[in-house]
């Protein structure tokens, strides 16, 4: 199954995000098997657990959108960049949603 995130303003769960590719999406996923392990380059996605939930709060949004960044100049074209394009667009609204979380649910 791999991870998922969502994104939370307080403990409502946001729905219906703009999705890069067009069309709308709910939840992030597929970039799992990219994710860096205690990788001191990517302070924040290196702290994601793929077994267990992950929360980062609209504070973290700046050092997460830079980890993403970092992590798509080295992704090729395919479900993994995709997924980390919709992580981002939902990094991006939660850096503007009073109250906002975003919460990695590993399985």
């Amino acid at each position: 199954m791999g991870v998922v995130v969502y994104l939370y303003q307080g403990s409502k769960r946001i729905v219906a995000l703009a999705d890069p590719a067009g069309g709308s999406f709910d939840a992030a996923g597929d970039f799992d098997r990219v994710l860096p392990e205690a990788d001191a380059a990517f302070p924040l996605l290196s702290q994601v657990d793929p077994y267990d939930d992950t929360e980062f709060h609209q504070s973290a949004m700046p050092d997460l959108i830079s980890d993403i960044d970092r992590l798509l100049e080295t992704t090729q074209h395919g479900p993994e960049q995709r997924g980390l394009l919709r992580l981002r667009a939902m990094a991006e609204r939660c850096a503007q949603t009073p109250d906002g979380s975003l919460v990695f649910i590993g399985d």
